[in-house]
Protein backbone atom coordinates (compact mmCIF):
# COMPACT_ATOMS: atom_id res chain seq x y z
CA UNK A 1 0.00 0.00 0.00
CA UNK A 2 3.01 2.76 1.12
CA UNK A 3 4.40 1.64 -2.25
CA UNK A 4 1.76 2.33 -4.08
CA UNK A 5 1.07 5.45 -3.02
CA UNK A 6 4.48 6.35 -3.19
CA UNK A 7 4.47 5.95 -7.12
CA UNK A 8 1.25 7.69 -7.20
CA UNK A 9 2.74 10.85 -5.50
CA UNK A 10 6.42 10.36 -7.78
CA UNK A 11 3.98 10.63 -11.09
CA UNK A 12 1.89 13.56 -9.92
CA UNK A 13 5.20 14.96 -9.16
CA UNK A 14 6.39 15.02 -12.64
CA UNK A 15 2.91 15.69 -14.23
CA UNK A 16 3.35 18.91 -12.25
CA UNK A 17 6.69 19.43 -12.97
CA UNK A 18 5.94 18.43 -16.87
CA UNK A 19 2.92 21.17 -16.69
CA UNK A 20 5.01 24.13 -15.32
CA UNK A 21 5.62 26.48 -17.25
CA UNK A 22 9.34 27.18 -18.75
CA UNK A 23 11.64 30.13 -17.49
CA UNK A 24 14.49 31.84 -18.95
CA UNK A 25 17.06 32.94 -16.82
CA UNK A 26 18.78 36.20 -17.56
CA UNK A 27 22.84 35.74 -17.73
CA UNK A 28 24.34 37.66 -14.97
CA UNK A 29 21.49 37.94 -12.85
CA UNK A 30 19.13 36.16 -10.35
CA UNK A 31 16.28 37.25 -12.39
CA UNK A 32 14.27 35.21 -14.80
CA UNK A 33 10.92 35.39 -16.53
CA UNK A 34 8.08 33.00 -16.82
CA UNK A 35 6.91 32.81 -20.22
CA UNK A 36 4.54 30.16 -22.54
CA UNK A 37 4.91 29.35 -25.97
CA UNK A 38 2.00 29.18 -28.57
CA UNK A 39 1.60 28.55 -32.00
CA UNK A 40 -0.42 29.51 -34.54
CA UNK A 41 -2.65 27.45 -36.81
CA UNK A 42 -0.66 25.48 -39.13
CA UNK A 43 2.48 26.39 -37.62
CA UNK A 44 4.99 23.90 -37.66
CA UNK A 45 6.41 23.84 -33.91
CA UNK A 46 10.20 22.26 -35.44
CA UNK A 47 10.62 25.11 -38.27
CA UNK A 48 12.02 28.61 -38.55
CA UNK A 49 9.14 31.01 -37.95
CA UNK A 50 8.94 35.04 -36.88
CA UNK A 51 8.34 35.49 -33.74
CA UNK A 52 5.77 37.35 -31.62
CA UNK A 53 6.32 38.07 -27.85
CA UNK A 54 3.65 39.31 -26.61
CA UNK A 55 3.06 40.94 -22.76
CA UNK A 56 -0.68 41.01 -20.92
CA UNK A 57 -1.92 43.72 -19.15
CA UNK A 58 -1.21 44.22 -15.23
CA UNK A 59 -3.09 41.78 -13.12
CA UNK A 60 -3.73 39.99 -15.73
CA UNK A 61 -1.96 36.44 -17.21
CA UNK A 62 -0.04 35.05 -20.21
CA UNK A 63 -2.85 32.29 -20.63
CA UNK A 64 -6.10 34.46 -20.95
CA UNK A 65 -4.40 37.47 -22.79
CA UNK A 66 -3.71 34.88 -25.34
CA UNK A 67 -7.31 33.05 -25.54
CA UNK A 68 -8.89 36.52 -25.52
CA UNK A 69 -6.77 38.92 -27.75
CA UNK A 70 -4.63 36.70 -29.91
CA UNK A 71 -6.63 33.85 -30.96
CA UNK A 72 -7.28 35.19 -34.25
CA UNK A 73 -3.62 35.06 -35.65
CA UNK A 74 -3.72 33.68 -38.60
CA UNK A 75 -0.06 33.72 -40.12
CA UNK A 76 2.23 31.12 -39.36
CA UNK A 77 4.58 32.25 -36.14
CA UNK A 78 5.55 31.21 -32.53
CA UNK A 79 4.01 32.82 -30.30
CA UNK A 80 6.11 33.78 -26.78
CA UNK A 81 3.86 34.97 -24.01
CA UNK A 82 6.17 36.55 -21.24
CA UNK A 83 5.19 37.23 -17.66
CA UNK A 84 4.97 39.81 -15.90
CA UNK A 85 7.78 39.73 -13.33
CA UNK A 86 5.83 41.17 -10.38
CA UNK A 87 3.16 40.18 -8.70
CA UNK A 88 -0.17 42.28 -8.86
CA UNK A 89 -4.20 41.29 -7.48
CA UNK A 90 -4.31 37.61 -8.83
CA UNK A 91 -2.02 37.90 -11.66
CA UNK A 92 1.15 39.38 -12.73
CA UNK A 93 2.20 42.89 -13.89
CA UNK A 94 5.27 45.17 -15.53
CA UNK A 95 7.78 47.75 -14.38
CA UNK A 96 5.33 50.99 -13.28
CA UNK A 97 8.46 52.87 -11.47
CA UNK A 98 11.54 54.35 -12.96
CA UNK A 99 13.40 51.86 -10.54
CA UNK A 100 11.21 48.91 -12.17
CA UNK A 101 11.96 49.96 -15.19
CA UNK A 102 15.66 50.13 -14.00
CA UNK A 103 16.07 46.46 -12.82
CA UNK A 104 13.80 44.54 -15.02
CA UNK A 105 14.17 46.77 -18.70
CA UNK A 106 17.06 45.93 -19.82
CA UNK A 107 17.38 42.34 -18.26
CA UNK A 108 13.75 41.72 -20.21
CA UNK A 109 16.29 41.78 -23.37
CA UNK A 110 18.48 39.95 -22.72
CA UNK A 111 15.95 37.42 -21.97
CA UNK A 112 14.53 37.78 -25.40
CA UNK A 113 18.28 37.01 -26.93
CA UNK A 114 17.99 33.97 -25.11
CA UNK A 115 14.44 33.01 -26.35
CA UNK A 116 15.86 33.92 -29.76
CA UNK A 117 18.74 31.15 -29.71
CA UNK A 118 16.07 28.63 -27.98
CA UNK A 119 13.93 28.67 -30.86
CA UNK A 120 14.54 29.54 -33.94
CA UNK A 121 13.55 32.92 -35.74
CA UNK A 122 12.76 34.16 -39.20
CA UNK A 123 13.60 38.08 -38.70
CA UNK A 124 13.90 39.56 -35.98
CA UNK A 125 11.16 39.48 -33.27
CA UNK A 126 7.55 41.30 -32.67
CA UNK A 127 7.03 42.64 -29.90
CA UNK A 128 3.22 43.45 -29.12
CA UNK A 129 2.09 45.25 -25.28
CA UNK A 130 -1.21 45.92 -23.80
CA UNK A 131 -1.64 48.25 -21.17
CA UNK A 132 1.00 48.04 -18.67
CA UNK A 133 2.85 45.61 -21.34
CA UNK A 134 2.38 48.09 -23.57
CA UNK A 135 4.50 50.53 -21.19
CA UNK A 136 6.74 47.97 -21.38
CA UNK A 137 6.83 47.36 -25.22
CA UNK A 138 7.49 51.46 -24.94
CA UNK A 139 10.64 51.31 -23.07
CA UNK A 140 11.67 48.02 -25.04
CA UNK A 141 11.27 50.43 -27.90
CA UNK A 142 13.23 53.46 -26.23
CA UNK A 143 16.43 51.56 -25.01
CA UNK A 144 16.78 48.25 -27.44
CA UNK A 145 15.01 48.79 -30.74
CA UNK A 146 17.81 47.35 -32.77
CA UNK A 147 15.82 43.73 -30.91
CA UNK A 148 12.97 44.22 -32.34
CA UNK A 149 11.44 44.34 -36.31
CA UNK A 150 8.36 46.48 -35.20
CA UNK A 151 6.60 47.34 -31.82
CA UNK A 152 2.89 47.50 -31.30
CA UNK A 153 1.76 49.39 -27.84
CA UNK A 154 -1.91 49.23 -27.15
CA UNK A 155 -3.57 51.38 -24.49
CA UNK A 156 -0.06 52.39 -22.59
CA UNK A 157 2.46 54.98 -21.74
CA UNK A 158 5.86 56.24 -21.33
CA UNK A 159 7.37 58.94 -19.40
CA UNK A 160 10.83 60.67 -19.39
CA UNK A 161 10.78 59.23 -15.70
CA UNK A 162 10.22 56.03 -16.25
CA UNK A 163 12.26 55.95 -19.62
CA UNK A 164 15.25 57.31 -17.03
CA UNK A 165 17.86 58.63 -19.90
CA UNK A 166 18.18 58.98 -23.48
CA UNK A 167 16.31 57.63 -25.97
CA UNK A 168 19.13 55.10 -27.96
CA UNK A 169 19.51 54.18 -31.52
CA UNK A 170 16.71 52.10 -32.84
CA UNK A 171 15.60 50.67 -36.65
CA UNK A 172 11.99 49.23 -35.11
CA UNK A 173 8.92 50.95 -36.30
CA UNK A 174 6.64 51.59 -33.38
CA UNK A 175 2.76 51.52 -34.00
CA UNK A 176 0.81 52.84 -30.78
CA UNK A 177 -3.07 52.07 -30.61
CA UNK A 178 -4.56 54.26 -28.09
CA UNK A 179 -8.71 54.68 -27.15
CA UNK A 180 -9.95 58.21 -27.07
CA UNK A 181 -11.79 57.78 -24.29
CA UNK A 182 -9.60 55.56 -22.23
CA UNK A 183 -10.15 56.06 -18.39
CA UNK A 184 -7.45 53.67 -17.06
CA UNK A 185 -4.88 54.90 -19.39
CA UNK A 186 -5.41 58.03 -20.64
CA UNK A 187 -4.72 59.21 -24.41
CA UNK A 188 -2.53 61.50 -22.99
CA UNK A 189 0.04 59.38 -21.50
CA UNK A 190 0.08 57.26 -25.32
CA UNK A 191 0.30 60.56 -27.12
CA UNK A 192 3.32 61.66 -24.94
CA UNK A 193 4.64 58.14 -25.26
CA UNK A 194 4.53 58.70 -28.93
CA UNK A 195 6.33 61.93 -28.69
CA UNK A 196 9.40 61.11 -26.35
CA UNK A 197 10.06 58.22 -29.32
CA UNK A 198 10.15 60.39 -31.65
CA UNK A 199 12.06 63.12 -30.20
CA UNK A 200 14.95 60.17 -29.98
CA UNK A 201 14.36 59.45 -33.73
CA UNK A 202 12.16 56.38 -33.32
CA UNK A 203 9.74 56.15 -36.30
CA UNK A 204 6.69 55.62 -34.34
CA UNK A 205 3.01 56.59 -35.18
CA UNK A 206 -0.18 56.62 -32.64
CA UNK A 207 -3.42 55.62 -33.96
CA UNK A 208 -6.52 56.86 -32.12
CA UNK A 209 -9.68 54.64 -31.75
CA UNK A 210 -12.99 55.67 -30.59
CA UNK A 211 -13.10 53.82 -27.76
CA UNK A 212 -11.31 52.87 -24.37
CA UNK A 213 -8.71 50.78 -22.70
CA UNK A 214 -9.77 47.60 -23.80
CA UNK A 215 -10.32 47.87 -27.61
CA UNK A 216 -7.65 45.49 -28.57
CA UNK A 217 -10.21 42.41 -26.99
CA UNK A 218 -13.26 44.54 -28.43
CA UNK A 219 -13.30 47.36 -31.32
CA UNK A 220 -10.08 46.89 -32.50
CA UNK A 221 -9.11 43.37 -32.33
CA UNK A 222 -9.53 42.65 -35.86
CA UNK A 223 -7.53 45.86 -36.75
CA UNK A 224 -4.65 44.78 -34.33
CA UNK A 225 -4.46 41.37 -35.45
CA UNK A 226 -4.14 42.32 -39.21
CA UNK A 227 -1.71 44.73 -37.76
CA UNK A 228 0.45 42.27 -36.34
CA UNK A 229 0.24 39.58 -38.92
CA UNK A 230 1.90 41.95 -41.16
CA UNK A 231 4.43 42.80 -39.56
CA UNK A 232 5.08 39.15 -38.87
CA UNK A 233 5.10 38.14 -42.46
CA UNK A 234 7.17 41.27 -43.32
CA UNK A 235 9.67 40.43 -39.81
CA UNK A 236 9.68 36.88 -42.08
CA UNK A 237 9.92 38.16 -45.36
CA UNK A 238 13.32 40.02 -43.73
CA UNK A 239 15.29 36.89 -43.15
Amino acid sequence: MKKSLLVLLVVFALVQWWRQDPVVDVPGSDLEFGYMVEYTPGASKNARLPMLVALHGNGDNAKHFHETALDALATPARVVLLKGPISYGGGKAWPWSPEDFEMYGDAFNDAVQQLEKKYPTAGRPVLLGFSGGAMMAYYQAARHGETWSSVIAVSGRLTEQQLGGAVATSTAVVHAYHGKSDSVVPIGGGKSAVRLLQSGGVRAELHEFDGGHLGIFTEMKVEITRAVERELEAAAASW
